[in-house]
C-alpha cells in the first residue's frame, strides 16, 4: 500500500530510474527518430524528463551525443517540430498549379493550416517562391481554360 500523501495524487510518481547505457541508447534514437524527450519520457521504463537533465549537465559525453541526436532528427530549434518539407511544398505547389486555390488545399486533412504555409513562406525562399509560381501558373491554367471555353478559334 502505497503512503496516504502518495494516495492523495492522481497516479503515484515514477520510479527513479538510474543512468544506464540501454537507457541512454533509447533516449538517443528517440530524439534522432524526430520525438521530443518528454514524449521519450514518458515511457513507463524510462526517466523522468529532469532526471534526464541532470544527466545532461553531469555527463558531458551524453549531452554531446544528446545535441547531436536532436540536431540529426531535426529537433535542434526550440519549439514543436515543423512539418515543412520538400515533398509537402511540391504537393502543395502542384494543387496550386492546378488551380486549387490555398485554403481549399489547407483543408484537407493531411495538409498543415494555411497560417502555416504562409508562415513558410514568410520564413523559407524557396516556400514562398513556389507559392508564389503555383499562384502565377494556377492563374494562367484558368485564364487558358476560359479562353477556351470561350471558343478563341472562332
Amino acid at each position: 500500500m502505497f503512503p496516504p500523501y502518495i494516495r492523495r495524487m492522481a497516479r503515484p510518481p515514477k520510479p527513479y530510474v538510474p543512468f544506464a547505457e540501454p537507457v541512454a541508447y533509447r533516449i538517443i534514437a528517440g530524439l534522432a527518430s524526430g520525438r521530443g524527450l518528454r514524449a521519450i519520457c514518458r515511457g513507463a521504463d524510462m526517466p523522468t524528463r529532469p532526471t534526464v537533465m541532470r544527466w545532461l549537465k553531469e555527463r558531458p559525453d551524453f549531452a554531446h551525443d544528446v545535441a547531436a541526436a536532436r540536431a540529426y532528427g531535426g529537433l535542434d530549434r526550440p519549439g514543436r517540430p515543423s512539418l515543412y518539407g520538400e515533398a509537402l511544398m511540391e504537393a502543395i505547389y502542384m494543387r496550386l498549379c492546378a488551380g486549387e486555390p490555398l485554403r481549399t488545399i489547407c483543408r484537407d486533412p493531411r495538409m498543415p493550416g494555411r497560417s502555416t504555409v504562409q508562415g513558410w513562406a514568410k520564413h523559407r525562399a524557396k516556400a514562398a517562391r513556389l507559392l508564389a509560381l503555383g499562384h502565377d501558373v494556377g492563374r494562367h491554367m484558368a485564364a487558358e481554360r476560359q479562353w477556351l471555353a470561350w471558343g478563341e478559334d472562332n
